[in-house]
């Protein structure tokens, strides 16, 4: 049997200390989004402000692509909080940021920022070719959104049945999800993770960590599948 699960985040337990002031949603997610706007607007100031510094000090390495892959890496840890703060709060903590995620993630992509830096700087002409094109950095910037987006909203549509972490066991609240995009694939946020994964070493103009991250995540979710 399956059942749906809700789609809606959950609005946080009324006390009688708190008195509600205005229209905004008294959620976990709502603070969470709030915090992460605020944050958005005053490092974007900052980044403003310290552009005629990084005009003088930037090479062949300050290019478009990094700054996007680095805003990458930032939207997705925020929405694997944002998702499960909103649709998944009996599992939210610090660990819902998936920063945590093991050594070899951190690894890979240092990696991957490794291979970056060191091709930018041997190879500044690569940057020439088709890989420095703007019809090549929007094909895959939004390869990327599209994968990030499959991966929230496989996240929000499973809800509570969804867990970082591979369980054993059972639990009460877990429901097999067929709905949404569980009707289309069994598991869509390994598939958004992967592809998400991947268009962001493309990003980077990475051939060799590009090969390694298809090869590495496509064993690793192999394995975690089977387990399941």
């Amino acid at each position: 049997m399956s059942e749906k699960t809700s789609n809606s985040p959950v609005v946080l337990p009324q006390t009688d200390q708190y008195d509600p002031r205005g229209s905004i949603p008294n959620t976990v997610f709502a603070v969470a989004l709030i915090a992460a706007i605020l944050g958005a607007v005053g490092v974007s100031s900052l980044a403003l402000a310290s552009q005629s510094l990084l005009n003088v000090f930037a090479g062949t390495w300050a290019r478009p692509q990094l700054g996007i892959y680095l805003g990458a890496m930032c939207v997705f840890h925020l929405m694997e909080f944002f998702t499960t703060a909103g649709w998944n709060p009996q599992k939210l903590s610090v660990d819902a940021f998936l920063l945590n995620n093991g050594r070899q993630y951190h690894y890979a992509h240092a990696i991957g920022l490794a291979e970056y830096f060191l091709s930018s700087w041997l190879f500044p002409a690569k940057w020439d070719t088709f890989l420095g094109s703007f019809p090549w950095l929007a094909l895959v910037t939004l390869g990327m959104v599209i994968a990030q987006g499959i991966r929230s909203l496989a996240m929000i549509q499973a809800a509570q049945s969804f867990s970082h972490i591979v369980k054993s066991k059972k639990h009460d609240d877990h429901m097999l999800v067929t709905h949404g995009l569980y009707s289309w694939s069994r598991h869509p946020s390994y598939a958004g993770f992967f592809y998400w994964a991947v268009a962001t070493q493309l990003l980077l103009g990475n051939i060799v960590s590009t090969l390694g991250f298809v090869i590495v995540l496509n064993k690793f979710f192999s394995a975690r599948i089977v387990g399941e």
